[in-house]
């Protein structure tokens, strides 16, 4: 009953930062976007407890770090740290993912998320000036984790990583290209997607 009461909120508190992106109301996010990542983290947590799941430090800590990188995106400034905050994330969910069973994954797998890092890094080359370096370990990172993801054989982490890949796909675009309000309304909306199938796949897999 308490995980429902989250995810309900999680829902209510996205809907609320939708509206405000489409309203441009850039100041009102720093009461809702700031909330999302606690309320899934408490979700977690508790459904940890409640189930005897064992709480996975490294996917928590991916968590905390999504949560901080989404406070630095709010700021101007905040870009490369909240790429920082969110490279980390990533790292924390790949050892979280490895430390599952591993399975075999068909061999067109990786040369397919390689194909998807060379043609997004050769659209954005242009446009990326000085963030050149950092948006290229980014892409490499999610690719990695997106593999590992496909490796658990997990429906929800896999889709959830593939929510992030787009997400942050889109964001890309969004910060570097068009700042169209629509993206930025389905980058919200494919993040937050991202870390719910993430957190749900890591409550009903039985080698948390």
């Amino acid at each position: 009953m308490k995980s429902k009461i989250l995810q309900i909120i999680v829902l209510i508190v996205l809907a609320i930062d939708l509206f405000l992106i489409f309203n441009n109301n850039i100041e009102l996010r720093f009461f809702t976007k700031p909330i999302l990542l606690p309320v899934l983290i408490l979700w977690y947590i508790s459904s940890s407890k409640s189930e005897k799941i064992q709480l996975n430090a490294f996917f928590l800590a991916g968590l905390i770090l999504s949560f901080f990188g989404d406070l630095f995106l709010l700021f101007k400034w905040g870009f490369l740290p909240g790429l920082g905050s969110f490279l980390l994330a990533h790292l924390c969910y790949i050892i979280s993912f490895k430390k599952k069973p591993q399975k075999r994954i068909k061999e067109f797998w990786p040369i397919i998320l390689s194909l998807y890092a060379s043609i997004l890094l050769v659209f954005l080359f242009p446009y990326l000036k000085e963030m050149k370096i950092p948006v290229f370990i980014y892409a490499v990172v999610i690719s990695v984790m997106m593999y590992n993801a496909l490796k658990t054989h997990n429906r929800n982490l896999i889709i959830g990583a593939l929510f992030f890949l787009i997400s942050d796909t889109l964001l890309s675009f969004y910060m570097f290209f068009q700042p169209l309000i629509m993206l930025n309304l389905l980058v919200m909306t494919t993040y937050i997607l991202a870390q719910w199938f993430l957190v749900r796949g890591m409550l009903l897999s039985k080698d948390n």
